[in-house]
């Protein structure tokens, strides 16, 4: 028989949990984008990701009641502007490396026994 209190309770913690992994994740970029100063850097852009995806954590998780009653799935829609933009930054980024000329690893390569024996020196 499963225990289905104790795995509620356990679950309870987990929304708290991924709220803390992100500030921290949240500070990590927040002092890299500070410190490099560029809004092209990839650490300032995944820093507002970071930033968006918080809003839409705490609006999900933490029912507002001026904000929950008038918009009920603000959190949840907010993720997905969060996923978007990521998926803009990427695209992106991907674009102007493509169009830089510049080549980028997209396919791998097998390893055969002639391509390992100068590997050991």
């Amino acid at each position: 028989m499963v225990d289905i209190q104790g795995n509620i309770n356990i679950l309870s913690y987990g929304s708290g949990f991924t709220l803390a992994i992100l500030f921290v994740l949240l500070a990590m970029f927040g002092w890299l984008s500070v410190k490099y100063r560029n809004i092209r850097e990839f650490q300032f852009q995944i820093f507002v990701f970071i930033i968006i995806y918080i809003i839409g954590e705490i609006l999900e998780n933490y029912k507002i009641p001026s904000l929950s009653v008038p918009l009920p799935y603000l959190g949840p829609q907010i993720h997905i502007m969060a996923a978007a933009f990521l998926a803009l930054i990427l695209w992106l980024r991907l674009y102007h490396v493509r169009s830089s000329g510049r080549k980028t690893i997209d396919k791998l390569e097998s390893i055969t026994d002639g391509d390992v024996k100068d590997a050991s020196k």
